[in-house]
C-alpha cells in the first residue's frame, strides 16, 4: 500500500485499508483490514538518510518521523487479530530487529505468518529463514512478481480459522 523506495523507511505512517477481499481459486474468500505499518526499527541514525544522498534538514526530519512511525507501529500490535511479518530472504534473518518484531509478537500472543519475500532471488534463502523461526508457518514468495500468492492466500485462511 505503500510506497517503496532503496531509502529505508519510506513508510513512516500507518496506512489503513478497510475492508479487502481476497479469494483464492476455490472461491474461498477472507475479508479483513490491512494494516501497513512502517518497518519496525531499533536504530534509526539521521546519518544513514545523508549517506542515500538526502540533506541534513530532510535526514533529520525523516529520522524523527521514522522514530515516531516505529512507536506507533508497536502500539498498533496490540489491536492485530494476526500479522504477516515480511522477511528480505536474502538477508540474514537472525537481525535484531527480526527478533524484536517476533519477540513482541510472540509475548501478545498474536498469530503470525513469516511471507519470505524475494525467493525468486539466487540469494532467497528459505531454509536460513525456516532455521531462525521454526515455531512458525513461512512461506516463500516474490512481491515482485506475485510469486506464490495462492500459498500466501492458503496460509492466511489457516491462520484466520
Amino acid at each position: 500500500m505503500s510506497t517503496v523506495s532503496h531509502i529505508a523507511h519510506e513508510t513512516r505512517e500507518i496506512n489503513v485499508k478497510e475492508q479487502v477481499t481476497i479469494k483464492n481459486k476455490k472461491g474461498k474468500e477472507l475479508t479483513f483490514s490491512l494494516v501497513d505499518t512502517p518497518g519496525i526499527a531499533t536504530k534509526i541514525d539521521y546519518e544513514d538518510f545523508l549517506k542515500k544522498g538526502l540533506s541534513k534538514v530532510e535526514s533529520k526530519k525523516r529520522a524523527k518521523e521514522a522514530t515516531k512511525g516505529v512507536i506507533e507501529s508497536i502500539k498498533w500490535l496490540d489491536n492485530m487479530d494476526f500479522v504477516v511479518v515480511v522477511l528480505d530472504a536474502t538477508k540474514d534473518p537472525y537481525s535484531q530487529v527480526n527478533i524484536t518484531i517476533i519477540g513482541n509478537l510472540q509475548a501478545r500472543n498474536i498469530p503470525v505468518l513469516i511471507a519470505a519475500n524475494k525467493v525468486d532471488l539466487k540469494k532467497g534463502n528459505m531454509d536460513a529463514i525456516k532455521a531462525a523461526f521454526p515455531q512458525y508457518e513461512i512461506v516463500g514468495i516474490s512481491a515482485k512478481y506475485g510469486k506464490n500468492v495462492e500459498s500466501f492466500y492458503e496460509q492466511l485462511f489457516r491462520l484466520t480459522r
